[in-house]
């Protein structure tokens, strides 16, 4: 089963074991289907925790989950992920497609030529930018616009691309 991280146990709120979290993902509403909290780290599930309450806080999401009653061993939460089943995922959209479809993809030039791994993503408001770990060490950058991302393959994960879109970091 695949666990699709969608926010963090940012800390502790309080002294009655509330704790905090940091939503990450463009489906906030997710939280409210949630009668768990699974909380994973590295993918790997490290507690499932039923949820007394839920409520929003500015950026942040505090919960109160069943067996965590004080501040100390809401402590012992932070930095988890929460992770929720892949299909709790709504469908994306024909043009759209989630990160964790790419994440570690194969990135090679449109002649074919082996150029890394695609290892992250920033978000810069009118279009996302790719970070790539190059197969000759170090970094490289390229913007998602169709002119230097030519094709993404979510089957076989791979990402063609221009190699004029590259910009090394140095």
């Amino acid at each position: 089963m695949k666990f699709i991280s969608v926010g963090r146990v940012a800390g502790t709120y309080g002294l009655d074991g509330e704790i905090k979290i940091k939503p990450q993902t463009e489906h906030p509403h997710l939280f409210a289907e949630m009668e768990y909290l699974l909380l994973t780290h590295n993918n790997e599930v490290k507690r499932s925790l039923k949820i007394d309450y839920l409520k929003p806080h500015g950026e942040f999401i505090i919960s109160k989950v069943i067996g965590i009653n004080s501040e100390p061993e809401a402590k012992t939460l932070k930095g988890l992920q929460v992770a929720i089943t892949e299909d709790m995922l709504p469908k994306a959209e024909s043009d759209e497609l989630y990160w964790y479809e790419i994440n570690g993809a194969k990135v090679v030039t449109d002649s074919g030529k082996d150029i890394g791994t695609l290892i992250d993503y920033m978000e810069t408001g009118s279009t996302d930018i790719f970070r790539i770990a190059l197969k000759d060490k170090g970094f490289a950058l390229i913007s998602n616009n169709k002119n230097h991302v030519l094709s993404i393959n979510t089957e076989d994960k791979t990402v063609v691309i221009s190699e004029l879109g590259l910009v090394y970091e140095d």
